[in-house]
């Protein structure tokens, strides 16, 4: 507890209060005066010339385990497990702060309890702490700390603490509901506050204002509201404002801070990063943001931000800079001067125009999403000069012109989305030397030609998607056109795919409701691949063939269109007939045309015949209800080839089954091979039900199923169906793979989120995996 004297003469709440007056007076005079230890109360027993003696250490012993009981509530409907290392804290449990102080120590014992940090004598003479013995940082992060922040018994002992020397205050990860109440303006003397990733609500309060010294604040990942104030321009000493992804509710119906970025952030000297990423913000960028700071982090990303954001290009020290996801129009910003920008995302906004020179010459770039804009122009050939860069994002522009060869020299490109623009060309041979390659997502573009072999020496490749594009086993354009003209319109069965591929027995219906099914594409072994690719003709590796990659089938994804194997070996759904077009190139189903059961005639005339008769229209009206209900297999499947023929549900009634897997996000953090692999088998069982059910898929997104449906008991089929599947798969597993309860928490400084919760669980073993589906 604060300590206060009683004034002689005035009632003990009037003293407090004349108490705390004098303090914060006396704090802003030695600042102004430059002495050592400004703003400091003096409410603190037993300090005496820079060292925090017996009685000091007494008092701060006692703050620190009323503040553990405090936040220690097991009994509270957590999802974690309360202070799950409450190393040296536990011992407050059992012993008396004066047993634990006992003896000839040279440091107080809760200098080594979990998340404490003391002040030392070299601290001392850096002016980084107060006392020597004095707590000088609480770090306490992702350790199930719960209360209501509040609460006394967690203020007023971290006022006691800081009255005793605490400089430093990091709670963030932890489960801490409630706001900010007017005594945290008390703490003059911190520098570091971060209350990151818990549950605090309400708005940021004016109690703020008072910490003057502080440089790093911290309260993303929260359920904050209200607008960022204008008066954090006023402390001059913050490095780092972290105020991203905040969800509190506003009177509007936004969620998050709201409001404009104020232009008093333009006042802040010291201010290297600003994250205010996952809100409602409006307004521009204010012009002067980057004149007097030393920016170094720039997150803006899910905003409402608009404007021409041409102002930014002054933030010469950048390193980091997110502005996706806004309403940002004109042309890209770029500067030359960003000598150390490594990570640009610019995506999903509405710029336009070519892609300007200035990121060609950006020296350490790694990461250039620019993709959901409306860039035109050519990808240039300087963009091989951006030797570092692993991740290229242009995906859904309006970009023309070629790929050019050069782009697959770049060392240590990993991942290239290149998808839904207007390129052309053919995909060079050179990629086989772009080793590092994982994903190459070129689908929706006017690509021709064939796969090249060399794509097969690449060990790291993950994901192929050539969808949508005029590429073909015949080849570039001009071999095409000759094969048509010596009447070769039809590849041989060796040349229908690049020759260390191979088609699977597994054919699986296509998503984009042609009423076909076709073959897996995997990977042939590599002795297979070695023999197929060794010769020295078109579409053959020659010597190279030995570098094929070691790969499993199930370690990579090819997406290709069957028309560019001709659809061999594709089949039309049930209730579809094939037709065949372009001389057998080109397969298109059709519905079959309905034909009558050869009893129908028979039945008719018989009713005609016996008609009159009453008892035999009795029982055949008894024959045709028990008909009815019994429902016999061949009327379900007619009802089931009428449902394929009538196609989507358009304009009539329809049933939507939508489906996800449960928590795949903490799979694919936890284990992304494992859950990849989990996500292909989930993803084939439901293909295979759909089609099988008469089901149309409207949508797919990673996990994220709707399958339409024309009758509710297709749909209820269709799921009985995909959980009996999920129940019988025989499931990869880890043996030994333990999920952990919680990860690491959200960084303060450049505001990555890193926790999750979730109880232990195995992740695999030998029981199914599970979805949760919506009708």
């Amino acid at each position: 507890m604060i300590m206060t004297k009683r004034v002689e003469g005035r009632s003990s709440r009037c003293a407090a209060g004349c108490c705390w007056v004098l303090l914060l007076c006396l704090s802003s005079a030695q600042h102004a005066a430059g002495a050592p230890r400004a703003g400091i109360p003096s409410s603190c027993p037993g300090l005496q010339q820079g060292v925090c003696t017996a009685a000091c250490q007494l008092a701060t012993c006692t703050a620190l385990a009323d503040f553990y009981t405090s936040t220690f509530n097991p009994d509270k409907p957590w999802d974690t497990k309360p202070w799950a290392n409450k190393q040296g804290w536990e011992l407050t449990e059992s012993r008396s702060c004066q047993q634990l102080l006992a003896g000839p120590a040279r440091v107080p014992s809760y200098c080594s309890w979990n998340g404490v940090s003391c002040c030392d004598p070299a601290g001392l003479a850096e002016k980084q702490c107060p006392y020597v013995q004095s707590v000088s940082e609480l770090k306490v992060q992702v350790n199930g700390l719960n209360g209501t922040l509040g609460s006394p018994g967690i203020i007023n002992n971290l006022l006691q603490l800081h009255a005793c020397g605490l400089t430093r205050l990091s709670l963030q990860g932890n489960d801490l509901t409630g706001s900010m109440t007017p005594e945290w303006g008390l703490m003059t003397n911190l520098l570091v506050l971060d209350l990151s990733n818990n549950w605090l609500s309400g708005s940021i309060p004016d109690a703020l204002r008072s910490l003057k010294r502080l440089q790093t604040l911290g309260l993303s990942t929260n359920f904050l509201s209200g607008p960022i104030p204008t008066w954090l321009g006023e402390l001059k000493a913050l490095q780092v404002i972290n105020l991203g992804a905040n969800a509190g509710d506003n009177p509007d119906g936004t969620s998050g801070l709201t409001g404009t970025l104020p232009e008093a952030l333009s006042d802040l000297p010291e201010l290297t990063v600003l994250n205010v990423e996952t809100n409602a913000l409006v307004g521009s960028i204010p012009r002067r943001l980057c004149k007097r700071n030393k920016l170094t982090v720039l997150k803006l990303r899910s905003n409402q931000l608009e404007g021409t954001p041409q102002d930014i290009t002054q933030c010469t020290q950048l390193t980091q800079l997110d502005i996706s996801d806004n309403k940002f129009t004109g042309l890209m910003p770029a500067n030359m001067s960003w000598p150390q920008l490594a990570v640009l995302d610019a995506s999903d906004n509405d710029f336009h125009g070519p892609i300007s020179d200035a990121l060609y010459s950006l020296p350490v770039l790694g990461y250039l999403n620019l993709a959901n804009n409306r860039l035109s122009g050519s990808i240039k050939r300087a963009i091989t000069l951006l030797t570092f860069l692993t991740d290229l994002k242009l995906a859904n522009n309006q970009l023309t012109g070629i790929i050019d060869e050069n782009l697959w020299f770049l060392p240590q490109l990993s991942v290239l989305d290149l998808s839904h623009n207007n390129l052309n060309g053919s995909i060079s041979s050179a990629i086989g030397l772009s080793f590092g390659l994982a994903d190459v997502i070129l689908d929706t573009n006017s690509l021709t030609g064939a796969i090249p072999a060399e794509m097969g020496v690449l060990k790291g490749l993950n994901k192929v998607d050539l969808r949508n594009s005029s590429m073909s086993c015949l080849g570039t354009g001009a071999a095409a056109a000759a094969a048509s003209a010596a009447g070769q319109q039809q590849c041989d069965d060796s040349k229908l795919l690049p020759c260390f591929l191979s088609f699977s027995t597994v054919t699986l219906p296509l998503t984009d409701n042609n009423n076909m099914a076709c073959p897996v594409l995997l990977r042939l072994p590599k002795d297979e691949a070695v023999r197929a690719c060794s010769g020295d003709g078109p579409g053959q590796l020659g010597e190279q063939a030995d570098n094929i990659a070691d790969l499993a089938s199930s370690q990579q994804t090819w997406d290709v269109n069957p028309s560019y194997y001709q659809y061999r070996t594709c089949r039309c759904l049930e209730g579809f007939r094939a037709s065949w077009v372009n001389n057998g190139t080109k397969l298109t189903c059709v519905p079959t045309p309905a034909v009558s059961p050869a009893w129908v005639a028979p039945i008719i005339a018989l009713l005609c015949i016996v008609g009159v008769l009453l008892l035999v229209g009795g029982a055949l009206f008894v024959w045709l209800r028990m008909t009815v209900q019994l429902r016999p297999r061949w009327q379900r499947e007619k009802e089931l080839v009428e449902n394929r023929k009538k196609g989507i549900p358009d304009g009539g009634p329809a049933t939507i089954v939508v489906t996800d897997i449960e928590r795949y996000s903490e799979l694919m953090q936890l284990n992304a091979p494992l859950a990849t692999r989990f996500l292909g088998i989930h993803n084939a069982l439901l293909r295979r039900a759909a089609a099988m059910h008469a089901g149309h898929v409207v949508e797919q997104e990673g996990d994220s199923w709707s399958v339409a449906f024309h009758t509710s008991m297709d749909a209820v089929a269709f799921c009985l169906q995909v959980q009996q599947c999920l129940a019988l798969t025989n499931w990869p597993s880890v043996a030994g793979y333990k999920r952990p309860s919680r990860a690491s928490a959200r960084d303060s400084t450049t505001g990555e989120i890193r926790r999750n919760s979730g109880s232990s669980q195995l992740l695999g073993g030998d029981g199914p995996a599970h979805a949760s589906g919506n009708g």
